[in-house]
Order: structure tokens, then C-alpha cells, then sequence
């Protein structure tokens, strides 16, 4: 026959067996918790990290962008010019000619009616000259087209794809081996 006090020695030692084997437990997922709330911020600073970086790729490729829409807004600027200077030049052609062909006919208009007609046949010669020169004048050669100035979006799909495809996120298994660490 064994005593109560035996009884409850023995179950002491028993409990205090289990006690130590749940406290290693305690102190595990403790660390568990520890390890994972390092990794957790770990993981907040690192996803500002990389937020941070692709927030400065975006801006690179926007200021790429911006840089390729100035030289393509600059070109289209110079052609521009370019098309202005040639009608400048046609358009003051062209009023030259309407103006000198204006004043050869006025010219002959007044002289047939203000002039004798000795006086017509005396400078026959030199009017005659005048109106075949102005007769001779090419009004369509002072028509030049200029050239069209178009865009055209070369480049774009393809620029589209490399956007879709550009960058990846990469993540380690940190969360993952921490909680294998606590055994689950």
C-alpha cells in the first residue's frame, strides 16, 4: 500500500517532467514568434524597398518617354518650319508674278486706251516682248508640295509588350520556413 504522500510525490515528479517539456514548447513558439515578427518586418522593409524601385524604373521610363516626346515634338516642329519657309517663298513667287502679270496687262490696257496709235506702234516691239515674257512665266512651278509631316507609332506594341514583361518580384520562403519551424 502505497501513502498519499507517495502518491502525490510521484505525480509531482511526473508533472514537473511535463512541465519542463511544455516549457521548451513555450520557449520554441516563442522564438517562432520572434522569428516571424522579424521576418514580417523584414518583409515591410523590404516591400518599401522594392516599391521604392519600381516607382523610380516608372519614373525612368516616364522621363525616357518625356525625352522621346520632346525629340519627336522638336522634329515635327522643324518640318514644320521647314514647310513654312517653302510656301513663304512660293507664296511671295507667286505674288510677284500675279503683280508683274497685273501690271504688264494694265500697262497695255492704259496704252490702247490713253495712246495714239503711232505711239503703240512705236514701242510695238518692246510690248510685244513684255507680253510674251509674262506669257511665258510657269505658274505651276512655283507650286511646290510640301511634304506631309505624319507619326507614325513605330515601335509602340512592341514597347507595350517589354512594359508588360518589365521587372518581377522575387520572395524567399522566410514565412514559410518559420512556420515549418514551429512544426505546423
Amino acid at each position: 500500500v502505497t501513502s498519499i504522500e507517495e502518491v502525490f510525490e510521484h505525480i509531482k515528479v511526473m508533472m514537473e517532467e511535463l512541465k519542463k517539456k511544455t516549457e521548451s514548447k513555450i520557449y520554441s513558439l516563442k522564438q517562432s514568434i520572434v522569428k516571424i515578427k522579424n521576418a514580417e518586418r523584414e518583409s515591410d522593409v523590404e516591400s518599401l524597398t522594392a516599391k521604392r524601385k519600381i516607382q523610380e524604373m516608372t519614373e525612368r521610363c516616364i522621363n525616357f518617354l518625356k525625352e522621346r516626346e520632346m525629340e519627336l515634338v522638336k522634329q515635327v516642329n522643324q518640318r514644320c518650319s521647314a514647310n513654312d519657309d517653302v510656301m513663304k517663298i512660293q507664296l511671295t513667287q507667286i505674288e510677284e508674278n500675279l503683280t508683274n502679270l497685273k501690271d504688264g496687262q494694265d500697262f497695255i490696257a492704259a496704252a490702247f486706251a490713253n495712246w495714239t496709235e503711232a505711239e503703240i506702234v512705236a514701242i510695238e516691239d518692246q510690248m510685244m516682248g513684255k507680253l510674251e515674257e509674262l506669257a511665258e512665266i510657269e505658274t505651276h512651278k512655283y507650286t511646290y508640295p510640301v511634304s506631309r509631316t505624319e507619326f507614325i507609332n513605330e515601335g509602340l506594341l512592341e514597347l507595350t509588350d517589354v512594359i508588360k514583361d518589365l521587372g518581377s518580384v522575387i520572395s524567399e520562403e522566410r514565412v514559410k520556413m518559420a512556420i515549418s519551424a514551429l512544426g505546423l
